[in-house]
């Protein structure tokens, strides 16, 4: 296995087809990426894009950035223009491949996380990172296009999930490619995409699956967070239908080569794993933002939605005392909270998880409950609402 102090050689592929309005902000934060561990070389593969104009203003975007840039003399489809970032990275002598989508936002942390849960095993062939829009790999999130799509909260969430899970990888079914780590020698071992997929679609499933009757893994990193917007130009250019997620007749390829795939990926939804890690992630996003940003408390069953943003609220169903969720960047976490709790118990159990008392209670609701919380809370700040007398 190598060390895991050696510096790697990584190639960060972001493979573009027209794009002009997400596009730049891709590669801006791509050029952000740590190199204080490794070595990283951006690499922007232009699909021939059709938009007028577009491919003469990003390879000038590419060059101002200290970027490289290759636009194909033809339009290819997704896989062939894959190939071209997993062929240059074998020539070239890079250790590992980034495959990326140009509609996404990575933090500062990517290559360090992926690169660290690449060599946690040897037998490792591709790390897919995790976000809010990664198939079923997705952590569920209430409004990913209002709250995740700034640098700095994908840099704060990524590290917060690095700081807790360090380079554990978990087993998966197959990989997404939307951003998808690769060493070299998986790919001299494994192949390269096959292009009967066509423009795109289901290609990284069938190396996967390659990968997989190899002998190797194929794993999710879980100390790793990075924003997906989902479909980029692709519905617009065509290759999807209006609503749809995938390409039926690439489905049709992988059903015939895996018969297995499906039912493999429906035992692997029902083992009940994706959610176990989506609830320790919610949780740990909850309790790394309630202790550095404070947190408010509102009691009641009628919340204010707008709330959550800027900092966590923590939300107390009055007549269910161990019913307490935190929200936070259109996370939901439930508190891990057991048996039957008086409201003293229940005030130490949250003082405890935020690690400080809140910072304002909020009473959406009234009762000798209630009350008494707020007395365990020792809140002398509470908003109380304020009814008329008459209707």
């Amino acid at each position: 296995m190598t060390s895991p102090t050696e510096r790697a050689r990584v190639l960060f592929c972001i493979t573009v087809y027209n794009g002009r309005d997400f596009v730049p902000d891709a590669i801006r934060s791509a050029v952000r990426i740590d190199v204080s561990r490794h070595d990283v070389d951006v690499l922007v593969l232009d699909d021939h894009s059709p938009e007028p104009g577009w491919s003469e203003d990003l390879e000038e975007l590419c060059t101002s950035l200290g970027v490289r840039y290759y636009c194909s003399p033809r339009n290819l489809g997704i896989p062939r223009n894959v190939n071209l970032g997993l062929l240059a990275a074998c020539d070239e002598g890079y250790t590992h491949v980034v495959i990326a989508n140009s509609d996404i936002i990575v933090p500062a942390n990517i290559v360090n996380a992926l690169v660290d849960g690449c060599r946690s095993d040897p037998r490792v062939a591709s790390v897919t990172a995790w976000s809010n829009n990664a198939s079923m790999y997705s952590i569920p999130n209430g409004d990913p296009v209002g709250h995740l799509g700034a640098q700095q909260r994908v840099d704060w969430l990524s590290s917060t999930l690095a700081a807790a899970n360090g380079d554990t990888v978990v087993d998966v079914p197959a990989g997404i490619s939307f951003c998808m780590m690769i060493p070299t020698w998986a790919v001299q071992a494994v192949g390269l995409m096959d292009p009967v997929f066509g423009r795109g679609y289901c290609e990284e499933t069938d190396w996967s699956r390659r990968s997989l009757a190899s002998g190797y893994r194929c794993t999710l990193a879980t100390g790793v967070f990075v924003y997906h917007a989902g479909r980029g130009s692709n519905e617009s250019a065509g290759l999807l239908r209006p609503g749809a997620t995938s390409v039926d007749e690439h489905e049709l390829i992988v059903d015939m080569r895996y018969p297995d795939f499906r039912g493999e990926v429906g035992r692997y939804g029902a083992s009940g794993e994706l959610e176990r890690l989506f609830d320790a992630a919610t949780v740990t996003i909850a309790k790394a933002a309630t202790r550095e940003f404070g947190y408010d408390i509102e009691v009641g069953y009628l919340g204010d939605a707008r709330t959550g943003e800027h900092k966590p609220v923590v939300r107390i169903a009055p007549g269910e005392l161990s019913t307490v969720t935190v929200d936070y960047l259109g996370f939901t976490a439930r508190l891990p909270l057991t048996g039957s709790l008086s409201e003293g118990d229940l005030a130490e159990r949250i003082i405890d998880f935020a690690g400080g008392m809140p910072g304002r209670v909020n009473l959406l609701d009234r009762g000798p409950r209630t009350q008494h919380l707020l007395d365990a809370l020792g809140a002398s700040n509470a908003i109380r609402p304020v009814y008329p007398q008459r209707v």
